[in-house]
């Protein structure tokens, strides 16, 4: 398992770190961001926003859960680089079928915007992973605060702590180096950036 060596610390300190990875893990954030994107974009139905969670968040999950039970992954957070390929082959997969489904349901450009770009970072991520490992906590936790703000930046105080507690949690729990950490904020601000991209041809 790829994961820093940690030396003695407050037991405290790290029992926080781990509960913050938990509750900000991507699968909790990327499902939050898709099933409730009718919220930021009155065009998305919640029809396609329920569709676009399940199939790229949900069931992926789902079948990482049984992938723990027989014991094919060692944890939920696939912490074991080499384990993370299959994962990302079948999370893609899924997300294919689902952008499938958005289309035959004609769910709109915005909710296949989120989905594409969910699509985009796991390539993106599954690419890097081959000779690198980086922070897909922070690459999902910092794409899903940037498309929360949006365009307002009286909200970068709360983006710019956001990003430092998850990246604390990381760091401190002994799952990333900081240079993996800040790797996984450089894809979240990049799809960030495709997805402001996409608006101008999907809309």
């Amino acid at each position: 398992m790829q994961q820093v060596s940690a030396p003695s610390q407050p037991a405290a300190a790290k029992n926080a770190a781990l509960l913050i990875s938990h509750i900000l893990s991507p699968i909790v954030l990327g499902t939050l961001l898709l099933a409730l994107s009718p919220l930021r974009d009155a065009r998305i139905s919640w029809a396609g926003a329920i569709v676009a969670a399940l199939f790229t968040t949900v069931i992926p999950w789902l079948l990482l859960v049984t992938a723990k039970l027989r014991g094919r992954v060692t944890d939920l957070h696939v912490t074991v680089r080499r384990q993370r390929h299959g994962i990302y082959a079948m999370a893609s997969g899924l997300i294919l079928c689902g952008l499938l489904v958005l289309w035959l349901m004609d769910a709109g450009a915005g909710i296949f915007r989120e989905v594409l770009c969910m699509l985009l970072g796991l390539l993106v991520v599954a690419i890097i992973n081959i000779w690198w490992k980086v922070s897909v906590h922070l690459a999902v936790g910092t794409y899903a605060i940037l498309q929360v703000a949006g365009q307002s930046p009286q909200l970068t105080p709360w983006v710019l702590l956001f990003i430092a507690v998850l990246s604390w949690s990381r760091i401190r729990s002994f799952q990333h180096t900081a240079t993996q950490v800040c790797g996984g904020v450089a894809v979240g601000i990049a799809i960030h950036y495709a997805h402001e991209a996409m608006a101008l041809v999907l809309y």
